[in-house]
């Protein structure tokens, strides 16, 4: 009689074990599903995709390496990285990972990993919605090591539906690209009828270190409309800090310069730093790959008006190495004066303004990039203002391509925030929508 006890006290210690684990997958879904779609819209990843491999790579959020480093991708330092790091035997001992300081920052370089590595570039030309493919795709270029690695995703994906939040990313894309509609000339196809994107065949023998090849653009069609904002001068490339670029005339459209240069449009707006709806302005470098880690120069002083993007542009350093090297948040901006370390890291971060801030500073009332900020006991000092001395009310305007998560990394807050300033219960926005960004 034993016996039969004790196999029926196991059976029902897998059962509830089995019950356990199905609410925690069905739980990260829930949670990080929003992400995924918004990835999805800015980046053209599926969504299934990259749900699938968050939930393998981090076990469903379990891992050592999720709860602790925030790494739901299990991506490595590699050498472009200069954030915090972390170590755990993977396919070596004591590996070095990338450290993010919330999950979405995981997802967002995940995104931004692909786009910017041209070993993946191949994958951009299939169907957003074929999953297989993509599967077989990352396995073949050399994502994992394991030999099963696209089945495990496929499966992933199979068995929690995760397909439907394709659909769902393609109804959003489809969407937005309606809206986009006027700016197509009549002679022109709008960009809701793109051309279906071909299928591209996967080479099961790739490995991670086949040849790197050009970036070709979004196979998508692309309407003469945009292509109109360079000139020959424009056209001529120059090198800053080794790097090539060019200069832009007026606001350009980064999707043409993308059409252009036959540059994909994601990654082009990866090279300059930019998010989706962003515009170029006149004077501006284009970068037409990526930036350095270091200046050419040791040190920058900011100059009035000069925000930490502007100072990324102009001296052609990564926007996230600039700021990883001066010790400084995310989208906090440098006053005036201040010195900017270019090479080395600097031993504290200089003295700063929020971004809100630094908008008030160019001007009471800006539209610049979509912003208006209204000053509660404003000062009549014209001096740069700081937090201290300010209280304000940011409000940004929702552009065509922006998403929840693009407008939180913008102003160095999160999706969880924005959504209980302004009452939301979802990531959804559609363009001229003003939300709070700060109070």
């Amino acid at each position: 009689m034993k016996p039969i006890i004790t196999i029926s006290c196991l059976f029902l210690l897998l059962q509830n074990a089995c019950g356990q684990m199905k609410q925690d997958i069905a739980n990260y879904i829930e949670k990080y599903k929003g992400i995924a779609l918004e990835e999805m819209v800015r980046c053209k990843i599926p969504a299934s995709i990259t749900l699938a491999q968050g939930l393998h790579e981090s076990s469903y959020g379990k891992s050592k390496l999720s709860t602790e480093a925030n790494n739901h991708f299990g991506i490595k330092c590699k050498d472009e990285w200069d954030g915090k790091k972390f170590y755990q035997n993977d396919d070596a001992p004591n590996e070095c990972f990338r450290v993010y300081d919330h999950p979405e920052d995981s997802y967002a370089d995940h995104s931004d990993f692909l786009i910017t590595r041209s070993r993946y570039a191949d994958l951009f030309q299939l169907p957003i919605t074929d999953y297989k493919s993509w599967a077989h795709g990352l396995k073949s270029y050399g994502y994992a090591t394991n030999p099963k690695y696209a089945e495990i995703l496929i499966k992933t994906i199979e068995d929690y539906n995760l397909s439907v939040y394709d659909q769902q990313g393609l109804a959003i894309i489809a969407e937005r690209e309606k809206q986009m509609q006027p700016l197509s000339t009549p002679q022109q196809p709008a960009l809701a009828k793109a051309e279906t994107p071909k299928t591209i065949v996967i080479p099961q023998t790739a490995t991670a270190t086949a040849p790197e090849t050009k970036h070709t653009i979004f196979t998508k069609a692309t309407s003469t409309a945009f292509v109109t904002a360079h000139d020959d001068a424009a056209k001529k490339e120059l090198i800053v800090n080794g790097s090539k670029a060019i200069k832009a005339t007026g606001t350009t459209d980064p999707l043409a310069v993308a059409y252009t240069y036959q540059i994909q449009y994601a990654q082009l707006l990866a090279f300059n730093d930019m998010n989706e709806g962003d515009k170029f302005t006149d004077g501006e470098n284009i970068f037409l790959q990526n930036k350095r880690a270091k200046g050419g120069e040791t040190l920058y002083v900011v100059q009035p008006g000069e925000s930490m993007h502007y100072i990324s542009q102009k001296l052609g350093i990564k926007l996230k190495d600039l700021y990883q090297k001066n010790v400084m948040t995310m989208n906090d901006q440098p006053l005036p004066g201040e010195t900017i370390y270019l090479q080395e890291k600097r031993p504290g971060p200089p003295k700063t303004m929020a971004y809100s801030d630094f908008l008030k500073s160019q001007t009471t009332s800006s539209s610049t990039n979509n912003i208006s900020v209204t000053t509660a006991n404003a000062s009549t000092d014209n001096s740069v203002p700081t937090i201290a001395k300010q209280n304000y009310n940011a409000q940004y305007t929702v552009g065509q391509k922006d998403t929840l998560y693009s407008i939180a990394k913008k102003f160095n807050t999160t999706v969880q925030q924005l959504q209980a300033l302004n009452n939301l219960d979802n990531t959804d926005l559609h363009p001229g929508q003003t939300l709070v960004v700060a109070k």
